[in-house]
């Protein structure tokens, strides 16, 4: 993973979770706004990322969705870091290619990394009344963040052809020079 993939792929998640949060504020339904920022944490533990390196640009990305949010800082941090070695490591066990494999492999993830947050938001919140209602909103949003990975995972596909131009062009223009 180059510079230039570590900034697009950040960029690319601020610009994801811009359009979330608007989204969020457009559409009265709360419960249908995807992750989509996640979904790009899930795009590099599928494909060739370097661990280290993944799990640096996931937890920014995670501090991203925090700021975002309004969570307490860590907590989607740990989630996105979380997702991203689960991911790797469904990448070494599964060898599934194509849109299907990508939003039933979303889907899980969302509804696994949704948990996650309803578990650690009850262990220190102690509000277990209204877990169940979360719960369903887990649900729908691990449903809408299905539905947008193929795109999302388009959109990763075509940042990573940008820098491998990039990467192209300018060692060509060394070996020139």
């Amino acid at each position: 993973m180059t510079i230039m993939q570590i900034a697009g792929t950040i960029a690319f998640s601020f610009l994801l979770l811009v359009l979330q949060s608007t989204f969020a504020h457009l559409v009265p339904w709360d419960m249908f706004v995807p992750n989509a920022a996640l979904t790009v944490v899930l795009y590099m533990g599928l494909h060739d990322h370097d661990v280290g390196r993944g799990a640096l640009v996931s937890f920014g990305i995670g501090y991203l969705m925090d700021a975002f949010a309004g969570s307490p800082i860590g907590l989607f941090t740990f989630v996105s870091v979380a997702v991203f070695l689960i991911s790797k490591v469904a990448a070494w066990r599964l060898f599934l290619q194509g849109w299907i494999f990508e939003i039933i492999l979303a889907f899980l993830l969302a509804l696994a990394a949704g948990c996650v947050v309803l578990a650690i938001r009850a262990l220190f919140d102690q509000d277990f009344g209204s877990l169940l209602s979360h719960a369903k909103i887990v649900v729908w949003r691990a449903t809408a963040t299905a539905l947008v990975a193929p795109f999302v995972f388009r959109g990763m596909k075509w940042i990573e052809q940008v820098s491998a131009r990039t990467k192209r062009s300018s060692g060509r223009k060394v070996l020139r020079g």
